[in-house]
């Protein structure tokens, strides 16, 4: 499944939106506890597994190469919003 449709732009809150689905199917967490501000391992509890997971998922979903040596650096969700949401448009 992908996101773009017809060229249209996805604003951070359509991508926190889609990636909070994501992960609410990844690892059941709810899209509520999913903002900008949460970090993915000390406040939502995602172990290294379900990271990748969720990156492949994203990847998949959004249609956007996310290399290994960027995922890294995502410590907080709005790192990865910011991350897709550059790449979207």
């Amino acid at each position: 499944m992908s996101v773009r449709t017809g060229g249209t732009r996805l604003d951070p809150d359509d991508v926190l939106a889609q990636l909070a689905e994501i992960l609410r199917l990844v690892t059941g967490r709810a899209v509520a506890d999913v903002r900008p501000d949460r970090h993915f391992v000390d406040d939502l509890r995602i172990d290294s597994l379900s990271m990748v997971e969720i990156l492949e998922g994203a990847s998949q979903h959004f249609g956007v190469r996310i290399d290994d040596e960027d995922a890294k650096d995502f410590v907080l969700v709005g790192d990865l919003v910011d991350y897709l949401g550059a790449r979207l448009r």
